[in-house]
């Protein structure tokens, strides 16, 4: 068999797997537990994405290893758009912080979409004296290594955002570290620490219940989920901006056919109503962006991160 005959046969394949695709229930893959934000992002859109597919979508959490585990469970599976996963910040972090983590984003998976993307809500203790981004950082430098914040675990997207805050306005904190968002949240509202970047859906109501203090929000401009609350950029700190993605990606070498189909079958499931109004509620705004802008959005998140993890000296 020539090998221009050999390629003319994958071709072909590849063209009837997408004519027939799908024709039995697609699993999504989440590397985290149930009832995190990437969970519940892809709880939101399986159901819909499902009825444009005409198949069922099965969300199935494969948790461990701060999500490398799920990664790495898609990266080794058959690339016939029947395992796709659902990455967040985690993916890229991981990526960098672990030279052992089973995957590598850009060359292991292909990019879908991004599903939608969303800041974090910068909060504080009641009883800190401070009552913005600006005054926080006068606090910070009058009191030199006084200052804590909060954060589920070392590399997580809360961390990084730390050390990014602490390097662009020239401050001193110290890092606390938790087992979870949930418990270091907890401490922030009861005082024990000092503050954390937080997902805007687990802890806005506890700033518009007077439980603790909002400050800012970690995106270029105002979320439209709390248009009252300034970026960070505006408060105070030029330049700063943090936006956490939900990217759909598929193992490497999905045909290209298969690719856009789900594609197109998500961008259309994103704009129902209740998938709009679920995002919203999360703080997050749908994207629906293409394949080469999903790969560009975790070429950069990876180049931050990288950065940062050599200016902060952080490792696993």
């Amino acid at each position: 068999m020539t090998r221009a005959f050999a390629l003319l046969l994958i071709a072909v394949s590849h063209f009837a797997l997408a004519q027939s695709y799908p024709s039995k229930p697609v699993r999504l893959v989440v590397g985290l537990a149930p009832g995190g934000a990437t969970d519940i992002m892809a709880r939101t859109l399986a159901p819909a994405l499902g009825d444009e597919l005409g198949q069922p979508v099965v969300v199935d959490n494969r948790p461990g290893a701060a999500g490398s585990i799920g990664a790495a469970t898609v990266a080794k599976a058959a690339p016939d758009g029947y395992t796709l996963f659902l990455a967040s910040s985690s993916f890229t972090s991981n990526a960098v912080l672990q030279q052992n983590g089973g995957y590598d984003p850009l060359a292991d998976f292909e990019p879908i979409t991004n599903i939608a993307s969303g800041p974090f809500l910068l909060v504080v203790r009641n009883s800190l004296p401070v009552g913005s981004v600006r005054e926080l950082i006068a606090y910070a430098k009058a009191n030199p290594g006084k200052l804590n914040y909060a954060s589920s675990g070392i590399g997580s997207t809360a961390h990084l955002t730390g050390e990014f805050l602490k390097r662009a306005a020239g401050i001193d904190m110290t890092h606390i570290v938790y087992r979870g968002a949930g418990p270091a949240l907890a401490d922030v509202l009861g005082g024990q620490v000092d503050m954390m970047f937080a997902s805007i859906v687990s802890s806005v109501h506890h700033a518009k219940g007077g439980k603790l203090k909002a400050l800012a929000v970690t995106s270029a401009k105002r979320s439209a989920a709390v248009p009252e609350f300034p970026t960070v950029a505006e408060a105070g700190v030029p330049g700063f901006e943090v936006t956490g993605y939900f990217g759909l990606l598929a193992p490497a070498r999905t045909p290209p056919a298969i690719v856009g189909t789900v594609h197109a079958a998500v961008q259309r499931a994103i704009k129902r109503r209740e998938v709009v109004e679920r995002i919203a509620a999360d703080g997050a705004e749908p994207d629906g962006c293409t394949p080469t802008e999903l790969r560009a959005i975790l070429e950069k998140d990876m180049k931050i991160i990288a950065d940062i993890t050599r200016g902060a000296n952080i490792q696993r």
